[in-house]
This record gives structure tokens, sequence and C-alpha cells, in this order.
């Protein structure tokens, strides 16, 4: 019999990455609150296509998936950055809602 194969999640901090278009969902999907990165701007450089402008929310995720009410958002100009402030807000998101 066949072995079966698992899919790899991509994961920061130990929490999954999901992206769709141009926005990527960070977080556990149980939580309470998940936080949505928006590319806005990217530039190429040679066979790299890298973001140049994030959007980043923290947002309610107890009712439709990526529909809930922004508790938090702000701007960065590079993915890292937008992962990292996220991150923390995140954090402190779920700590305060509980």
């Amino acid at each position: 019999m066949a072995a079966v194969k698992k899919k790899k999640v991509l994961t920061y901090k130990g929490k999954p990455l999901l992206k769709c278009g141009n926005r990527i969902y960070y977080g556990n999907l149980e939580d309470k609150c998940i936080l949505a990165l928006d590319i806005l701007e990217s530039k190429d450089n040679k066979d790299i296509k890298s973001s140049t402008k994030i959007k980043v929310q923290v947002m309610d995720n107890t009712g439709e998936f990526g529909k809930g009410m922004v508790y938090r958002k702000g701007e960065r100009e590079n993915l890292y950055k937008a992962l990292d402030i996220g991150e923390w807000w995140l954090q402190d998101a779920i700590q305060m809602i509980g």
C-alpha cells in the first residue's frame, strides 16, 4: 500500500501562513483573531518578485473567514517587517480578547 504524503505548510514562529492571491493569512484558524497581510506594491529584481508595501491588519476570525472586524492596521515596507509587527499585534489581541 502506498504511503500517504502530508502536505508541508509554510510557518512563521510556529503558526501557519496561507496565501490567497495578494493576501497572506497568518495564525491559527481556531483563534479568535487572525493576521491579514495585503501586498499593495511589489517590484521585480531579476527572477525574484519582492514586496515593497504591505498592509497589516489584525482581524476578528469568529465569523466568515477573512471578512471580520479589523482591530488594528498599519503599513510596512517589506514582508519581514510586516510579519514581525503583525505577529506581535496578533499575540496582544489574542491575550486581550481571550
